[in-house]
C-alpha cells in the first residue's frame, strides 16, 4: 500500500509540476524552504538528546490555535524541546513569531511525504512524539513513526461533510493508516462518528472539543500600530472582512458603495484582509479600479480619510477584529467552506457570514442556534442576491447598536462556555509524553 501511495504522490507531483513552477514564479510560493521540504533541515533542529515533541500545523489558523496547548505543556515540561512544522509560508511566519519568541523551539517546513525524506527528518529531529493539528493524514510519516515506536497524536481533528464523502471511498486503505495513530482527539461527536466511519478504531478516538475556543486572550491587548492604521474613530463605522477569497471583494466593495448612500453611514469604511498573501496586490488594484481611496498596512504613511483599508500583512487579522463595528467572515460567499469565527467572538463582535460554513459546521450551528451570528442564504450562483442580502444585514447592524451589542455578547458568551479544550488536549498529550519518556529511560537503563 505504501509503495502505491508513494508512486501516486510522485506521479501527482509530476502532473502538477507546471502549476507549481508557475506559482513559484508568479507568487514566489513553494520555493521558500524547498530544501527543508526535501528533508534537509538546519543544524539547530538536530536532536540534542532532550525529549522532543514535534508539532505540525498546516497554516495560520491551526498554528495560532496551538498556542494555549504549547504554553500549557511548556509549563509542565520546561526541559523538553519543542519543534514546529507548517506547510505554508504564512504559517511558518506565525510559528516563528508565536513560538520562537516564547523559547518554544525551532520551526521548519513540513517534508514531502516520501519514506526516504521522512526517515531523514525523523533521524535528524529524533522526536519522542508527533502532534498533528487538524485532520492531516500523511501515510508514510505515520508508517515510519510506527516503525520507530514514536506515538503520533491527531488533535483538534475534524472531518467535513465533503471530506467524509471522499474519504469513504478509501476506507479500506485508511483503516490501515489510522492504526498508526496513538490517539485521535476530535472536535465534536459528529467528527468522532465520521472518522470512525472511515476506518478509525473506536478505542483511539476521544472528543476533546475545539482548541480554537481557547485562543489566547492576550489578543485583547491594544496595538498602537494597528490602531493608527485603522484610525480608530467611533464616529466612523468599520466593516472588517477577514480571509476573503476571489469574487468576495467585488461584492463587499459594492455593498460598501450602497451603504454609504445612507447619510448617517456615509463615512463607513471597509477593511479587506485577503486569505492568501499572493492576492494582496491584486486586491489593491481592484480597490483602485472601484474608485475608492485605499490605505495599505505594509506602507507606512500618515492616516487620512481612506475608504478602504488593506491588511496586507500576516498574523495580524485576529488583533484587527477588536476595531471592527461589524465583522464579515470570508470564504463564505463562494464554495470555500468558510473560516473561523472564533477570533471576532473573542472581542464580542457582531459577526456576519455567507452560506458556506461547511468547514466549521458544528461551530456555525452553535452560533446560529444561540444567536451569535447572522448568515445570509443566497448561494454563489446568486451574486446579485448576495449583495442585496449582505447590504440589508449590514445596514441593520450598523444602524442598530443594541442589536450589534446583543449579537456580540452572545458570540462572546458562546466562546466562554466552550473553553477547556486546550487544557483537555494538553492533559492527554502530557500523559502520552510522560509515558514515552519513562519507556525511553527504561530502555536506556537496560542497554547500560
Amino acid at each position: 500500500m505504501y509503495l502505491l501511495y508513494s508512486l501516486f504522490l510522485v506521479f501527482w507531483g509530476l502532473l502538477l509540476l507546471p502549476v507549481f513552477l508557475y506559482r513559484a514564479w508568479r507568487y514566489h510560493k513553494y520555493l521558500p524552504g524547498l530544501s527543508q521540504r526535501l528533508g534537509r533541515l538546519p543544524a539547530c533542529l538536530r536532536s540534542d538528546g532532550r525529549p522532543t515533541i514535534w508539532f505540525h500545523s498546516c497554516s495560520v489558523g491551526e498554528t495560532l490555535s496551538l498556542q494555549p496547548v504549547v504554553e500549557n505543556l511548556r509549563s509542565r515540561f520546561p526541559q523538553a524541546r519543542f519543534v514546529f512544522s507548517t506547510i505554508t509560508a504564512t504559517g511558518q511566519t506565525v510559528a516563528r513569531e508565536r513560538f520562537s519568541s516564547a523559547g518554544a523551539g525551532d520551526t521548519f517546513y513540513f517534508p514531502v511525504d516520501l519514506s526516504s525524506i521522512d526517515r531523514r527528518v525523523l533521524d535528524w529531529i529524533r522526536p519522542s512524539m508527533i502532534v498533528i493539528v487538524d485532520t492531516e493524514i500523511w501515510p508514510n510519516l505515520l508508517n515510519q513513526a510506527r516503525r520507530r515506536s514514536i506515538p503520533v497524536m491527531l488533535v483538534n481533528g475534524r472531518i467535513s461533510a465533503a471530506s467524509f464523502r471522499h474519504y469513504r471511498l478509501a476506507k479500506r486503505l485508511l483503516r490501515r493508516v489510522f492504526r498508526n495513530y496513538r490517539m485521535l482527539l476530535m472536535q465534536s461527536e459528529e467528527d468522532a462518528r465520521r472518522i470512525a466511519g472511515i476506518g478509525a478504531p473506536n478505542e483511539k478516538i476521544q472528543v476533546t472539543g475545539n482548541i480554537k475556543f481557547d485562543t489566547n486572550l492576550p489578543l485583547r491587548a491594544a496595538d498602537t500600530s494597528l490602531e493608527a492604521f485603522v484610525s480608530a474613530d467611533p464616529e466612523k463605522m468599520l466593516i472588517v472582512a477577514g480571509s476573503t477569497h476571489p469574487g468576495e471583494e467585488e461584492i463587499l466593495l459594492e455593498v460598501l458603495r450602497r451603504i454609504r448612500r445612507t447619510p448617517a453611514l456615509s463615512r463607513t469604511r471597509l477593511l479587506l484582509a485577503p486569505r492568501h498573501p499572493e492576492r494582496f496586490d491584486e486586491t489593491a488594484d481592484l480597490v483602485a479600479r472601484s474608485g475608492f481611496t485605499l490605505r495599505r498596512r505594509s506602507i507606512h504613511s500618515q492616516p487620512v480619510s481612506e475608504d478602504v483599508l488593506l491588511l496586507d500583512t500576516v498574523g495580524e487579522l485576529a488583533a484587527v477584529y477588536r476595531y471592527a463595528t461589524v465583522v464579515f467572515i470570508g470564504g463564505t460567499l463562494g464554495r470555500h467552506g468558510g473560516h473561523s469565527i472564533i477570533e471576532p467572538a473573542l472581542f464580542s463582535k457582531a459577526i456576519v457570514t455567507g452560506p458556506s460554513m461547511e468547514n466549521f459546521r458544528w461551530i456555525a450551528d452553535e452560533f446560529r442556534a444561540k444567536q451569535g451570528m447572522r448568515q445570509i442564504t443566497a448561494n454563489a450562483t446568486q451574486r446579485g442576491r448576495q449583495a442585496d442580502q449582505l447590504r440589508d444585514v449590514m445596514l441593520d447592524l450598523l444602524q442598530n447598536p443594541d442589536e450589534r451589542g446583543r449579537l456580540g455578547r452572545n458570540a462572546g458568551s458562546i466562546l466562554e462556555n466552550n473553553r477547556g479544550a486546550a487544557r483537555r488536549t494538553a492533559d492527554t498529550i502530557a500523559a502520552v509524553f510522560e509515558e514515552t519518556i519513562v519507556r525511553s529511560e527504561s530502555v536506556a537503563e537496560v542497554k547500560t
